[in-house]
């Protein structure tokens, strides 16, 4: 017997959107801060690894 799931034609496996991420966080009482919402706006049509790179920029320490 297999262990993956029968899927439907209706099933989406692409992952998880944004707007479903939103979604989840909110049941969870997260909410993005302003300054990540505008980040995240800049780099919507970038690569996955470039806005990774993008977020570690912004919120990387700073050398002292």
């Amino acid at each position: 017997m297999s262990k993956t799931p029968n899927l439907t034609g209706n099933a989406k496996t692409d992952g998880l959107t944004q707007a479903s991420a939103e979604k989840i966080s909110a049941v969870e009482g997260l909410v993005l801060s302003p300054r990540m919402r505008k980040l995240l706006a800049e780099t919507k049509d970038q690569p996955a690894e470039e806005r990774r790179q993008a977020i570690r920029a912004q919120f990387a320490r700073k050398p002292a």
